[in-house]
């Protein structure tokens, strides 16, 4: 993670992510978009539990990703995402040079945003 200050114990440009409603390995795929764009309390090569139906990370999005390709997904991915509008794009861009993203609903606060997304394959 970079040596942003923290913000209530968090820098402001950490972002959560929660996967759901997916099988491991899909949930492994989105997973190393993910820390193969940003640092990650993950690696690229971890993989997720089998018996999990949650799978989360947490990811430094500080600055824009270089764009990644990712295997097919076998099914959609639910994603649930939190953190500031602008790193929150960041990771949104992230997802979106290597999925389809469907946002389904979005909440903002002042300091954050929260968004709920599925992700396909691109075609």
């Amino acid at each position: 993670m970079t040596d942003t200050p923290p913000v209530h114990g968090f820098a402001p440009t950490v972002v959560g992510v929660a996967l759901s409603d997916c099988t491991p390995q899909d949930a492994a795929t989105v997973l190393r978009v993910l820390c193969t764009a940003f640092p990650s309390d993950r690696t690229s090569t971890e993989r997720p539990d089998d018996d999990a139906t949650v799978w989360l990370t947490t990811v430094d999005a500080a600055s824009l990703p270089e764009p990644s390709e990712a295997k097919p997904l076998s099914e959609a991915v639910t994603a649930d995402i939190q953190g500031g509008h602008e790193v929150l794009d960041h990771v949104c861009a992230a997802l979106a040079t290597a999925f389809t993203l469907t946002e389904s609903t979005a909440a903002s606060g002042d300091q954050e945003q929260e968004m709920h997304m599925r992700l396909t394959t691109r075609h």
